[in-house]
């Protein structure tokens, strides 16, 4: 069995493989869209039934006026929002400074006291160059595995209520979270280190994870960092997974329920707040801030902070897969070899090449949307693409291939094949199809009759003029047939069917040439006398038999010819034209061979030939 050869397309896609290889670390944004887009096409569904938010929204701020209001005010709608049986309240707002209305003591001592008669979170943030947080946690924090410092402590202080509020509050909880680079939101931190400058290291939770601990009645939280791919975070009866430390939010199309806190402060308590955990924020043109996610939709932070806790409650996570970078790089490592060698063992039939590489392609984002079917994330845009560069780069090298190929065998056989013939073998294995082989085939001669006395009595311009109109009429109409002229013989051409492709129907395509050949030479001589030059009459022959067929010659001249019985044949036939009066006489096996009706003519005992022969002509 003979080796495959690497050719130029495998070497132009194995070098695109290893480009894409070296470049695909560094596109961690187009991994992210990668994600993105499963959420896009296929959006996770979050049950959003046990939380709520109390919008400050515009009837809000038409009814109680512009903001900020009084705290007192917020102190009532708060206790309202407890009375309506809400199991957590969490505040997305910041009280940095105290009120800074008339009566603003009182007012933020009636808010404290509003504060501790409720379940009520407070929000508060960290920064790098903040001053220290003047409070201290809610929720204490236990260790499992690595310790408290596995957290980041790039945290120096941060912002938090004033005193008074927070010492009320049942918990206060960070709502700072990071876009993207490219501005989208997609996860929150859960757990937040701060250490300032000579001071201990104090952990703070995320926004969403205090307010589900003080759902859930709990005092603490414990993290467990076993570095195993099992960091988990527990907050009452919720194991949260921390994979990165941050949770991935899910971006269900669905929001959660809305009530217009102005309906609450004319209205009173509300029943459809009854066991939910409610965000209170802010809905208002140009007082809020609304981020972008990841199926590119803007969303006000309470909604964030609300699909967290329902993704906690639910137990519904998106987490990178275990080994997602090595696995991302096994499919576009595999799927690229899978290329190179459909591109070496299928360069002869790209279609077949091309759906492998189609199917190597595809094969990435069927693999990253079943993961995402159960909750695991691998990315498919990185493997796909590069495998789509190494494709088309292969591609764009079988291309090149191919037009080298059809030049070349333009430049050695046009003047002896059909462009259908060249196209044909171009397209095909042209070595082997050229390879010297036994094969069925149809061989035709044609002649110009008494050509000798012709050459004897015209002028020899004249004459080559009239056998130059002869073999042109001969190639054009072999060539229609996509017939393969094997050589000229003075006045006579010798041509073949069925090599070097294969032509179903060959003894029917000579017949059908050689009746051709004659009528239009008979059919032009008229155009030939008036330019004065001689006419011409031509017989032919055919027959049909295996030959030996392939290039053949020496190592400094090469022909695509033909050896055999049915070539001795049609020479000896060729005679036998002028004897019989026929213009074309076909041997018994092309007769045999023929789909439409031959006529005996006669039985003669031809030169070279042993025994008699049968000889036939086309039924006129």
């Amino acid at each position: 069995m003979g080796s495959v050869r690497l050719s130029h397309p495998v070497a132009v896609a194995a070098l695109a493989l290893a480009v894409v290889l070296a470049a695909m670390a560094p596109f961690g944004a187009l991994r992210e869209r990668g994600f993105d887009l499963y959420q896009t096409l296929w959006p996770g569904d979050v049950p959003l039934d046990r939380v709520a938010i109390v919008a400050i929204d515009e009837a809000s701020l038409a009814a109680e006026g512009r903001w900020p209001w009084p705290r007192a005010r917020i102190g009532m709608l708060v206790e309202t929002i407890a009375e309506s049986g809400a199991a957590a309240i969490g505040l997305d707002l910041l009280f940095p400074e105290p009120d800074a209305s008339a009566d603003g003591a009182a007012s933020d001592a009636a808010f404290a006291q509003a504060l501790t008669r409720t379940p009520s979170v407070l929000a508060m943030t960290l920064a790098a160059d903040a001053p220290p947080v003047r409070a201290e946690p809610k929720a204490g924090f236990s260790f499992i595995g690595a310790g408290a410092d596995a957290f980041d402590r790039g945290y120096g202080g941060g912002v938090a209520p004033i005193a008074p509020l927070a010492d009320a509050a049942g918990g206060l909880g960070v709502i700072r979270s990071f876009a993207d680079a490219d501005g989208r939101m997609r996860a929150i931190p859960l757990v937040w280190a701060e250490q300032g400058p000579g001071a201990p290291l104090r952990h703070w939770p995320a926004f969403s994870v205090e307010m589900l601990r003080v759902a859930q009645g709990e005092a603490g939280l414990a993290v467990r960092m076993g570095g195993a791919g099992d960091d988990a975070l527990r907050v009452g009866g919720a194991i949260v997974p921390l994979g990165d430390g941050r949770l991935r939010l899910i971006d269900v199309p669905a929001s959660p329920m809305r009530v217009s806190a102005a309906d609450l402060l004319a209205n009173g308590t509300d029943s459809a707040l009854d066991g939910r955990i409610v965000v209170l924020a802010v809905d208002a043109a140009g007082l809020d801030r609304y981020h972008l996610t990841a199926r590119g939709e803007l969303r006000l932070g309470a909604d964030l902070h609300a699909i967290a806790v329902s993704q906690m409650l639910a137990g519904r996570f998106l987490l990178e897969m275990p080994g997602a970078r090595l696995a991302e790089f096994a499919l576009l490592a595999v799927g690229g070899l899978a290329i190179l060698l459909a591109l070496a063992f299928l360069a002869r039939r790209p279609a077949l090449a091309a759906l492998t590489a189609l199917g190597m392609i595809a094969l990435p984002p069927a693999i990253g949307f079943a993961a995402y079917a159960n909750g695991l994330l691998i990315d498919w845009t990185q493997p796909s693409a590069g495998l789509f560069f190494v494709a088309l780069a292969g591609g764009y090298g079988l291309y090149r291939q191919a037009e080298r190929r059809r030049r070349t065998l333009q430049t050695q056989f046009a003047q002896f094949l059909s462009p259908e013939i060249v196209r044909r073998l171009a397209e095909t294995d042209a070595r082997a199809a050229l390879a010297v082989e036994d094969r069925p085939i149809t061989v035709m001669m044609v002649d110009i009759r008494g050509f000798t006395a012709l050459t004897g009595s015209w002028p020899a311009d004249k004459t080559v003029a009239a056998l130059n109109h002869f073999l042109a009429i001969a190639n054009a109409e072999i060539f229609a047939r996509n017939g393969t002229i094997d050589k000229y013989l003075g006045d006579a051409v010798l041509a073949f069917w069925n090599a070097p492709v294969e032509q179903p129907g060959h003894a029917d395509l000579a017949l059908e040439a050689a009746q051709a050949i004659v009528a239009r030479v008979e059919r032009e001589n008229a155009s030939l006398t008036t330019k004065g030059l001689p006419a011409l009459s031509v017989v032919a022959a055919v027959e049909t038999g295996t030959c030996s067929v392939g290039n053949m010659g020496t190592a400094d001249r090469v022909d695509f010819t033909a050896i055999g019985p049915a070539v001795n044949m049609v020479s000896r036939l060729e005679q036998q034209c002028k004897q019989l009066g026929e213009p074309v006489l076909a041997g018994p096996a092309c007769a045999g061979a023929a789909s439409g009706a031959m006529r005996r003519v006669a039985t003669v005992n031809l030169r070279g030939i042993d025994g008699p022969t049968e000889v036939f002509a086309p039924q006129q």
